[in-house]
């Protein structure tokens, strides 16, 4: 027993010295210990460019706002294709003209669009002025211009831009490294050394006290493996729903605005509607407009959201993304039970996830999609279905029908299955079959009903039954074909949250559909051998493959948006919840297969610590607050009720002021004439500048050049704006 102990003692010894020794090299300083920060300003997802022209040198002067050690410039450019040759040559000046830094970079080796560094060593000093210098040869790149007082924020340098020998009001996408000397620990370099040394010790001292055999039996009894079979499955739904809600916020609010045409529409509808004019998103402007473009569930839904929190429209849209994809998350528990974490993975998806930060209809029109497809499996698998369930499925196709007007598809392939039933019914002649197939008729003649009245009701209102014409323009085909193959291969890497490999984005057009060719005949193999008639897995592929070929065919024959994620998303997402539930039982009970749902569980629980980590929380600086600060000076002199020419105020602000509408003035327009036009408006409002070219050139109508110069006469120096009261319209 003593010797037992003596031995016992030693290991002790011998760990606390190791521990001890470690701990002090860990604790030890390093040399010359410097700390880096990269500084960027914030770049929006708009297309406004400085444009750097072949063998043209762009100028920015820099001033630093204090002394500090720079290690390098970063540099975001855009416009760089694949047949993009040449290089883009960098350099650093001080006053005097030395040389700071000078560097030549091939244009193959820059990703568009994303950062990358200028390695650089220089002592910048307040109150001197350092030249950057950009030149391309080979290629016309673009900076991204930013804000000035965005730059400001970001960077510890004030920026001067110069091209041509003009000066813009505007910085671009340019950053820096500020280095700083720290003392820093060996502990501090290698992360999370010193707590996991710690978790050592503790561990090396239970099992030299206790015995390996005691420590074991006592880990064999706690039953983390009958808790996390219990409520692993909720955990895991409860936490992918919290970094998706976190990320929506940080990306989408704090950090970032998506905002596009089609959002700033269903934006201005839903203030609207809060306000009670309806359908007529022009309303608060003063107009008998009808909203018609994009059904109205949506908007209303963003409405509801308003009332509710009294947020606005912009803050109440993200909140209902993060709602709708909590309800898919419920729908998903609710109909697969323990299995719900693995159909979830589907909400990983990038082009999901890109969806969800956006203001479009497409996150609620899934959710729609997809209680539809289920409710529809529910209905065929089912020998005797109540009658709920039918009218639970109309309901939802005319929600999916509201939700957006493609949406009504899903009679198509509800009469698909029609077919099916009736002719399931001639061979085995069950009356149960043949109730079946009437009831399902019967919900998609009213649900279809109802889709046709809402359309009918906009044509009579609007003049177009889907508000604007959908007749074909002018297309590239080849140029579109060639999109929809790009779409379709981000489509199968999106699954699984990669993007496309450079490998495969090099391939020339032919070898990509070779490629695609060869996914789609592996998935149509094992689809062939696995899926049965009348389950959900059949549902949701049938469902799946028909959105795409349904869309592909009317894109070709009508005029929207080329093919890209964003059109292709609802589709995808059906498709892999069928694969999913294909899948499912090759893998269930694998112990490998848990431990993959754990390992993603962990990834998940990591990138939402990595957002407060890196400051994606930080409301000190929220990019929509600092964006509303800037409309708010844009729309500072412009009246209630005023109708804008020839607007250049940034478009997404549309519905922040949606008292104002957008305007034009042409040569023969009389100010009666424009009167009659913006009949809801109280004021005519355009930019000084405007309305002096337009006097010196001579071309309108004397009535509106009089106005105009009556506009100007009294204008004060620092007032951006003309603006005419329109008075009393003749009626």
């Amino acid at each position: 027993m003593k010797k037992e102990y003596f031995k016992k003692g030693i290991c002790l010894v011998l760990v606390l010295m190791m521990f001890a020794a470690v701990m002090t090299v860990l604790s030890h300083q390093v040399k010359n210990g410097r700390k880096t920060d990269v500084l960027l300003p914030v770049v929006e997802d708009i297309p406004v460019y400085v444009e750097c022209e072949k063998g043209e040198t762009l100028e920015v002067a820099l001033l630093p706002k204090e002394d500090f050690e720079a290690g390098g410039l970063w540099l975001l450019l855009v416009n760089i294709s694949g047949e993009s040759r040449g290089t883009v040559h960098a350099s650093v000046r001080d006053e005097e003209g030395n040389v700071l830094t000078d560097q030549v970079i091939p244009v193959e080796t820059i990703t568009p669009g994303e950062w990358f560094e200028i390695p650089a060593g220089m002592s910048l000093q307040a109150g001197r002025t350092y030249t950057f210098s950009f030149t391309a040869d080979g290629s016309e790149p673009y900076f991204m211009r930013i804000p000035m007082e965005e730059a400001a924020k970001a960077l510890p340098l004030e920026e001067t831009v110069i091209r041509k020998g003009e000066v813009l009001e505007s910085g671009i996408s340019l950053g820096i490294s500020r280095v700083t000397p720290q003392a820093v620990t060996f502990g501090q370099i290698f992360y999370f050394s010193v707590p996991v040394s710690v978790m050592l010790l503790v561990l090396g001292v239970i099992l030299i006290l206790f015995g390996r055999e005691r420590v074991r039996g006592w880990t064999d009894r706690v039953p983390a493996a009958a808790f996390f079979a219990k409520y692993g499955n909720d955990l895991f739904l409860i936490l992918l729903f919290a970094g998706i809600c976190i990320s929506i916020y940080s990306r989408a609010y704090l950090k970032g605005v998506y905002i596009t045409s089609d959002s700033a529409g269903y934006l201005r509808e839903a203030v609207n509607l809060v306000n009670g004019n309806g359908f007529s998103y022009d309303g608060l402007a003063g107009y008998d407009s009808w909203f018609a473009n994009w059904p109205i569930l949506y908007p209303a839904m963003i409405a509801a959201v308003m009332k509710i929190t009294g947020g606005d429209a912009y803050l109440a849209s993200k909140i209902l993304s993060m709602a709708v994809v909590g309800m898919i998350l419920l729908l998903l528990r609710r109909c697969f039970k323990k299995d719900a974490w693995f159909y979830a993975l589907c909400v990983t998806n990038i082009g999901f996830l890109s969806l969800t930060y956006y203001t479009w209809s497409e996150i609620p029109f899934m959710l729609f999609l997809l209680g539809f497809s289920l409710t529809l499996a529910k209905i065929l698998k089912e020998e005797r279905p109540g009658r709920g369930w039918y009218v639970l499925l109309g309901c939802l196709g005319l929600m999916c029908f509201l939700t957006r007007y493609y949406g009504i598809f899903v009679w198509i392939v509800t009469g698909a299955y029609l077919l099916v039933l009736l002719g399931k019914y001639r061979k085995e002649r069950e009356v149960r079959t043949l109730k079946k197939a009437v009831c399902l008729a019967a919900s998609a003649l009213v649900s279809g009903c109802a889709s046709l009245a809402y359309l009918l009701m906009n044509k009579l209102a609007n003049g177009m039954a889907s508000g604007v014409s959908r007749s074909m323009w002018w297309d590239d085909y080849e140029k579109l074909t060639n999109d929809l193959i790009e779409s379709l291969l981000v489509e199968i890497f999106n699954v699984f949250s990669l993007q496309v490999p450079a490998l495969v984005e090099e391939f020339p057009y032919n070898m990509k559909v070779l490629f695609l060719a060869v996914v789609f005949a592996v998935l149509i193999s094992f689809i062939w051998k696995n899926l049965r008639i009348f389950t959900r897995e059949s549902v949701l592929i049938t469902m799946a493959v028909l959105y795409y070929v349904i869309f592909i065919g009317i894109r070709y024959v009508s005029s929207m948006d080329t093919f890209y994620f964003r059109f292709f998303e609802p589709g995808s997402f059906l498709f892999c919840m069928g694969m999913a539930g294909l899948l499912l039982p090759y893998l269930r009970g694998k112990k490998g297969f848990y431990c993959f749902g754990g390992a993603v569980g962990a990834l998940i629980l990591i990138a939402v610590v990595s957002v407060f980590e890196s400051g994606g929380m930080d409301t000190g600086r929220s990019y929509y607050e600092s964006l509303t600060g800037n409309w708010d000076a844009a729309y500072e002199e412009i009246p209630q009720k005023s109708v804008i020419i020839f607007n250049d105020i940034d478009f997404r602000s549309s519905y922040y002021r949606p008292d104002v509408v957008d305007g034009t003035i042409n040569p023969e327009d009389t100010f009666e004439g424009i009167k009659d036009r913006y009949y809801g408006s109280d004021y005519l409002c355009i930019r000084s500048d405007f309305a002096r070219v337009m006097l010196e050139e001579g071309e309108y109508e004397e009535s509106v050049r009089e106005k105009l110069s009556e506009g100007l006469e009294g204008l004060g120096e620092e007032a951006e704006f003309v603006i005419v009261s329109l008075g009393e319209k003749e009626e």
